[in-house]
C-alpha cells in the first residue's frame, strides 16, 4: 500500500528544494540574526547539533519566500515608476559583508524622488536610493510599529549598502503583506541610524569571536522567555547554565561583598517597583471589568485601541492521587525535564 499524503510531499519538497548561497553563512551574523539571542547565534555559527526535540518548522519561512519571489518582487519590478531601478532583487540579490557582519536585503530602489515617503511623513528622505524590505504576518497580530527585530535588520542592510556600494540610502520601506489577504499592506520607514549598524557590528564581532556560545549571556531567557520557545537549542543552553553554577561556597574579598550588596539592593528596589507595578495593572483590569459589567458589554472597539473579555475553559489535568487509587502505575510515562536553577536573593 503507498502512503498518499499531501503534506509529507510538501515536507519532502521543501527538504529537497533548500536555498543555496553563495556566501558562506556560518563566517558572518546575517542581519536578521545580529539581533537576536547572542548565545543562540553562536550556537548555530558554531554547527551545534541542535535539541532532540526540536522541530525545525519552515511554514512561515516559505510563506515570505513565496510571496517575495512571486507576488512581491514581480510587483516591484514590473510596477516601479518611470526611470527608478530596482537592485540586489529576485535572482539578483546580491550578500553583502562588511567584517563579522552580512546581510542579503530584499531590494533597492535607485532614482526614487525625495519625497517618495511623504505619505509616511516623511518629507525628504535625503538621496535617491531607498532600502525595500518584504514581510508577511499572521492576520492576528496588531502592528502599531514595524517589529523591532525587522527595523534592526533594515538597520543592517542599509548601513552595508552604504558601506560595500556607490549608494547611500538613509531610509528602508518595510511592506507587511498580509499572510491571509495579500491585497492588505501595511508600510513603515524606517531611518538609517548610525549607533545601531555600528552596535550591529560589535554584536557579530562578539558572537563569531566567542570560544564558547556558553560565554554569551542567554539574552533570550533575559528578556522572558519568547525568543526560547522556538530556539533549537533551549535545552542545551538550560544545561550549560545550570554546569556553571560553582560547586563551593568560598570565603570573598571586602570589594567583591560591597559590589553584590550594592546589586541586592538594587535587585530589592526592582521587585518592590515590579510588585507596585503589578498591583496598579491589576486594579486597572478590574476597574475595566466592572466597567464592562455596567455597560452590559464583553467587547469594545475604540479609536487606537480594544477590549475583549470572554470566558476560558479550564485546562484537562491529570489527577495522580486518583490514577494512584485505582491501581495505575504512571511511572513508565513520567519523563524528568531540564535541570533548572533558582537564584534566591533577600534583603536582612
Amino acid at each position: 500500500m503507498t502512503r498518499i499524503s499531501v503534506k509529507d510531499m510538501a515536507d519532502r519538497h521543501v527538504a529537497a528544494n533548500q536555498k543555496h548561497w553563495s556566501h558562506d553563512r556560518l563566517t558572518t551574523v546575517g542581519a536578521s540574526e545580529v539581533f537576536l539571542c547572542a548565545r543562540r547565534t553562536a550556537y548555530a555559527k558554531t554547527e551545534t547539533a541542535p535539541d532532540p526535540d526540536h522541530e525545525d518548522r519552515y511554514g512561515a519561512r516559505v510563506r515570505g519566500d513565496l510571496i517575495e519571489n512571486h507576488f512581491w518582487e514581480p510587483a516591484l519590478r514590473g510596477q516601479k515608476p518611470e526611470g527608478v531601478d530596482l537592485l540586489f532583487a529576485g535572482k539578483e540579490q546580491k550578500t553583502l559583508v562588511d567584517g563579522y557582519l552580512s546581510a542579503t536585503s530584499d531590494g533597492l530602489l535607485v532614482g526614487v524622488g525625495r519625497d517618495s515617503l511623504s505619505h509616511l511623513g516623511v518629507q525628504d528622505i535625503g538621496s535617491g536610493a531607498l532600502v525595500v524590505e518584504c514581510k508577511s504576518i499572521d492576520p492576528r497580530v496588531s502592528l502599531k510599529e514595524a517589529k523591532a527585530e525587522h527595523a534592526g535588520q533594515t538597520q543592517v542592510q542599509m548601513g552595508l549598502i552604504r558601506a560595500c556600494t556607490p549608494y547611500q540610502p538613509n531610509f528602508a520601506l518595510i511592506s507587511y503583506a498580509d499572510a491571509s489577504f495579500l491585497d492588505s499592506i501595511t508600510e513603515f520607514a524606517v531611518a538609517f541610524d548610525p549607533a545601531v549598524y555600528a552596535a550591529a557590528k560589535d554584536r557579530a564581532r562578539t558572537i563569531m569571536l566567542a570560544e564558547d556560545p556558553a560565554e554569551l549571556p542567554p539574552e533570550g531567557k533575559l528578556a522572558g522567555d519568547d525568543e526560547c520557545r522556538y530556539c533549537a537549542f533551549k535545552h542545551r543552553c538550560q544545561g550549560a547554565l545550570v554546569a556553571s553554577i560553582p560547586r563551593d561556597s568560598v570565603a570573598i574579598g571586602v570589594n567583591a561583598m560591597a559590589h553584590l550588596k550594592a546589586l541586592v539592593e538594587q535587585h530589592e528596589a526592582a521587585d518592590s517597583e515590579a510588585d507596585s507595578a503589578t498591583h496598579r495593572r491589576e486594579d486597572i483590569r478590574e476597574q475595566v471589568r466592572v466597567l464592562l459589567r455596567e455597560l452590559g458589554t464583553r467587547k469594545v472597539q475604540g479609536d487606537g485601541f480594544s477590549i475583549s473579555w470572554f470566558p476560558v475553559k479550564g485546562r484537562k489535568s491529570l489527577d495522580r492521587k486518583a490514577a494512584e487509587r485505582a491501581g495505575l502505575d504512571l511511572a513508565p510515562f513520567e519523563h524528568e525535564g531540564d535541570p533548572s536553577e533558582r537564584l534566591t536573593i533577600t534583603l536582612s
